[in-house]
C-alpha cells in the first residue's frame, strides 16, 4: 500500500469508530458508513489535523469509491502543482 494509506485508515478507524480489520482498500465508503457528510469531516481532519492537502471534492463525489481511491485522490493533492511558465517581462498591451 501507499505511505498514506495506514495513516488515513488509522484516522478514519479512529474518528469514525470504525474496526480497523474492517477497513480494506476494496471497501467504499459507503462500506464503510460513511455518507457525504462523513466525507467532508474526513477531508477537515486530513486537512486541519494532519496538515495534508485535499482533493477537490469532485474527485470523491460517489460514496462507492473504494477506500483505495480516496487514500489515492489525496495522494495526488499532495504532489505539486505543475509550474507555471515564467513570465517573460513583456508589457501587455490592451487589446
Amino acid at each position: 500500500m501507499t505511505s498514506l494509506y495506514e495513516p488515513i485508515k488509522s484516522v478514519v478507524a479512529r474518528h469514525f469508530n470504525i474496526p480497523e480489520d474492517t477497513i480494506t482498500p476494496e471497501s467504499t465508503l459507503e462500506d464503510l458508513g460513511m455518507d457525504s457528510l462523513a466525507v467532508v469531516e474526513l477531508m477537515c481532519i486530513l486537512q486541519d489535523d494532519m496538515g495534508l492537502r485535499v482533493p477537490e471534492p469532485e474527485h470523491l463525489k460517489s460514496l462507492q469509491a473504494t477506500f483505495r481511491e480516496a487514500v489515492a485522490a489525496v495522494e495526488r493533492a499532495q504532489q505539486p502543482a505543475a509550474a507555471l511558465p515564467a513570465a517573460t517581462g513583456a508589457p501587455v498591451r490592451p487589446a
